[in-house]
């Protein structure tokens, strides 16, 4: 029995050497299913690599944005040269139409003597010095303004014409109006005031 490892067969004519191998021969001599398989394997290796490649982008947690803290905005002070506001003045009307004293009067039904009037004007000022001389009396409250300042007075004028000076207005107790214009003597004023006081 011959135990030694059987020759390498050579090709005829051949030096008896080993010669270079032969990787394309190798291949040509494979069976197809086998070049297949192979050919598989490689594309389906590549595609791995290539779907899976190592992310090189580093994620980093985002820091939030620092807000500055909102100060409490301070109320603007008053400048040295800019003046405070004004108290609301005595004659602005505590209601729409009447002067806070005239519609005090009112409520507390009393008779209510206006006169509206020009302080240049000589009829005027005779009219305002009989208006004073009235007696005062509990259910009596007389008042004076000038005429600018009609608007005022819309609650109790509203229908009265009034464009010149003096002019004078009665209000009895009931709320009725009577405006009585032009010069009055002392005597024919005291009349309306008596005749407003008894109705």
């Amino acid at each position: 029995m011959d135990t030694h490892l059987p020759r390498q067969v050579q090709p005829r004519g051949g030096s008896g050497e080993l010669g270079p191998f032969d990787f394309a021969m190798s291949i040509a001599t494979l069976p197809r299913p086998v070049l297949l398989g192979i050919v598989g394997v490689v594309l389906v290796g590549g595609v791995f690599l290539v779907t899976h490649k190592p992310s090189t982008t580093s994620t980093s947690t985002p820091t939030p944005a620092q807000t500055p803290a909102a100060t409490p905005s301070k109320a603007p002070s008053a400048s040295p040269n800019q003046a405070a506001p004004a108290n609301q003045p005595k004659t602005a009307p505590a209601t729409p139409g009447l002067p806070a004293p005239v519609k005090s009067a009112l409520d507390a039904h009393k008779v209510v003597v206006i006169l509206f009037w020009n302080k240049n004007g000589v009829d005027d000022r005779s009219v305002k010095s009989s208006l004073n001389a009235l007696p005062r009396r509990k259910k009596l409250a007389v008042f004076s303004d000038r005429v600018e300042n009609l608007s005022r007075y819309t609650r109790v004028i509203a229908a009265a014409s009034i464009s010149t000076t003096p002019s004078l207005v009665v209000v009895n107790r009931k709320g009725q109006a009577e405006v009585i214009n032009g010069y009055l003597d002392r005597q024919t004023l005291g009349q309306y005031v008596r005749n407003a006081l008894r109705r």
